[in-house]
């Protein structure tokens, strides 16, 4: 078979893959488990009576940067959309990143942003975070002062980790770093933030779209950007859908590598009707929350060490005395001795949900988060089964 040359850094690179398999209860990607409310499904199915599908969509999504930057009190310039945060992280890669150039991206956080580096020509430069999973605002400055890094990025909420930072710590950051920086705020809807600058003038009615968030810092500062998605909270996975919001200068820029008719005009249409129904969603949002930390609660009753979250997910490990029967019992029941205690006990738990048709993500092998499995906020009901489940084993395993 023939062999072709591709580009330097991609022959190491292997294609991004998650578990994909057949189960009753799927909370492994962190997409919502929630039906989207009855009176958005009206005004989309509504919409889709007269949608001109032999029309190109907008050529720069402008109908739904105009909807996000009047509920933001900003200018059309200041947004921008994209097919997910993802194709926006993506091109800002190659917007302020290139050959030699380094992107300083957290560790442990999302697997893509190394694989965005890398499909750059930009090299991957992680900066720790601490021993829980937060942002150490000294130590992110420190470390760009000394590798001066092309493009920051920062994932608040952190994934997969769950941790909320606040503020007042992002902002000291921007204030003091040189480059053009990303604050990805893919779960920023769960994270139920309070803080926001003393001057912020926008009307009451607005204030909730922006607190505890970095959005309310746009126009203060000219090197930054703020990523969100529809996919997470708003549950529109399926249609791939985000925005970038940020100073005018830094969005043009943005925009020169985002390519014309790039997101579908059916998507925009949903998007756009979401948004502007938005309101429908906080009490989806809330159950979320609840859930989320009933949860946490629980599994740390079990056992577990459970990491901070303020997002849709919950990530937590086994250790000590539950660790090693967890993986005595892998151990035991698979016939493989060839893993670590601590990777085994996670082995363990994964393995044990799958054959229950339970789909979570697993991280057991992971350097930093070693054991953890990470899973997704489901309904009451299947995260009820879930916590039953995991109640039965760590029972049995230590009979």
């Amino acid at each position: 078979m023939e062999e072709f040359a591709i580009r330097k850094g991609l022959e190491s690179m292997e294609e991004y893959s998650v578990e994909h398999v057949a189960a009753d209860i799927i909370v492994n990607a962190n997409e919502s488990n929630y039906e989207m409310p009855e009176a958005v499904r009206q005004a989309v199915l509504e919409r889709t009576q007269s949608f001109p599908f032999n029309r190109y969509p907008p050529i720069k999504s402008e109908n739904l940067c105009e909807a996000i930057a009047e509920e933001l009190d900003l200018d059309i310039a200041n947004v921008k959309i994209g097919n997910g945060s993802s194709e926006l992280l993506q091109v800002a890669c190659y917007v302020f990143g290139g050959y030699g150039k380094k992107i300083a991206i957290p560790y442990p956080s999302f697997s893509m942003y190394g694989e965005y580096a890398t499909l750059s020509d930009s090299v991957a430069a992680p900066y720790p975070l601490t021993e829980d999973g937060y942002v150490d605002a000294d130590v992110v400055i420190e470390f760009c002062e000394r590798e001066r890094p092309a493009l920051l990025i920062v994932c608040n909420p952190n994934n997969p980790t769950g941790n909320y930072n606040n503020l007042s710590e992002m902002e000291k950051i921007i204030a003091n770093v040189e480059c053009p920086v990303i604050m990805d705020e893919a779960y920023m809807e769960f994270a139920d933030g309070k803080e926001l600058p003393p001057n912020d003038m926008r009307p009451l009615n607005k204030l909730w779209l922006v607190a505890g968030s970095t959005l309310s810092l746009v126009g203060k500062y000219s090197n930054l950007m703020v990523f969100r998605t529809f996919s997470k909270a708003y549950g529109l996975a399926g249609l791939r859908c985000g925005y970038a919001v940020g100073a005018a200068g830094v969005m043009r820029l943005l925009g020169k590598a985002l390519l014309p008719y790039h997101v579908n005009a059916y998507t925009l249409m949903v998007a756009k009707t979401l948004y502007e129904n938005k309101n429908l969603y906080k009490e989806q949002i809330k159950l979320v929350r609840s859930e989320r930390d009933k949860m946490a609660t629980y599994l740390a009753k079990l056992g577990f060490r459970v990491w901070d979250t303020a997002t849709n997910f919950v990530t937590f490990r086994a250790e000590g005395e539950l660790a090693k029967c967890l993986a005595r019992a892998y151990e035991s029941r698979y016939k493989d001795f060839s893993l670590l205690p601590q990777v085994a006990s996670g082995k363990m738990l994964f393995k044990y949900l799958m054959e229950n048709s339970i789909l979570v993500r697993d991280y057991s092998g992971h350097a930093k988060l070693t054991g953890c499995l990470r899973i997704t906020v489901g309904t009451p009901e299947e995260n009820l089964t879930i916590l039953q489940k995991l109640t039965a084993l760590c029972t049995e395993v230590q009979l």
